[in-house]
């Protein structure tokens, strides 16, 4: 759980500090702070199912 937390607050301060620069609007900072770390999980997760790996002839 804590591997989890320390996760999600790096992508949060990544994004926010990202974004501030951008933009320089702290209600919008916040916002993608908090939606890139759940969009990224997201992601993670539906492209695991997906996932078949590189297509690679068998050695000879």
């Amino acid at each position: 759980m804590a591997r989890r937390i320390k996760f999600v607050a790096t992508h949060f301060s990544i994004a926010f500090s990202l974004s501030y620069a951008a933009n320089q609007n702290v209600a919008v900072s916040a916002l993608v702070g908090v939606a890139e770390p759940l969009a990224f999980a997201f992601g993670r997760s539906v492209l695991a199912g997906t996932r078949t790996g590189l297509a690679v002839a068998p050695a000879a």
